[in-house]
């Protein structure tokens, strides 16, 4: 599984923050966190995302019998008497009361825009995965709302490029390649070609000279590849 993928990220940051990931998977994205500034970054803005509709509810304190089956829990061979909070404590609770319910709420509420059908802004799409033999998952091909095209690096492509540009490409079955752009080696590239790849097209980067292939043919070797899904 490419956890760089944003999309993936975004979706697992999710399911992090409102709860959805236990035990080894859990822990699994936690180990994923400390290496990847992106999984932190998705988290931060779902934490963001949450946080106002939580702190926007208004309180609502749970029923007496939740907090009396907590005490049972935390000290079981406690007498009743002891079991029964302070008044004290149940004024120091209060603003946790407040907070943990309003962020169940919130979390409700998160929950149900994520199974709402996606709207146009996160209608994209993954057209193909393009690698090489040393370069794995190194280039991810989307497809914007717009139906422009976004190629986003996944791996450091600049020494890859080594002064020269990377230009993509589809081939479609018994034709000749056509461009689809130059790719900038080290941030996402948007791209809008006349005739954007089909399914079972393959798509693919060449090395070529700076300002892209001349006369529109490939001249350079192919550096990464991909179908089209």
């Amino acid at each position: 599984m490419n956890y760089r993928h944003p999309e993936l990220q975004d979706r697992l940051a999710a399911e992090y923050v409102l709860g959805g990931l236990r035990a080894g998977a859990r822990r699994r994205f936690i180990q994923l966190m400390r290496d990847d500034a992106g999984l932190r970054r998705a988290v931060a803005e779902w934490e963001e995302r949450l946080l106002p509709l939580a702190l926007a509810l208004p309180p609502e304190p749970p029923p007496a019998h939740v907090w009396q089956a907590i005490s049972a829990r935390i000290a079981p061979a406690a007498s009743p008497a002891a079991a029964a909070p302070r008044p004290s404590a149940w004024r120091g609770l209060s603003w946790w009361r407040t907070l943990s319910a309003g962020l169940a709420a919130a979390v409700m509420v998160l929950a149900f825009l994520m199974l709402k059908p996606p709207t146009a802004p996160q209608d994209v799409r993954t057209l193909a995965v393009l690698s090489a033999e040393q370069a794995p998952g190194a280039l991810v091909l989307n497809r914007l709302p717009d139906k422009r095209l976004s190629a986003q690096p996944m791996q450091d492509l600049v020494a890859l490029a080594d002064g020269r540009a990377l230009e993509l490409w589809a081939i479609s079955p018994g034709q000749a390649p056509r461009s689809l752009g130059l790719v900038l080696p080290g941030q996402t590239t948007v791209l809008t070609p006349r005739l954007p790849p089909l399914p079972g097209d393959t798509v693919a980067v060449t090395l070529e000279p700076a300002g892209g292939a001349p006369n529109g043919v490939p001249t350079g070797p192919i550096v990464l590849s991909g179908k089209v899904i």
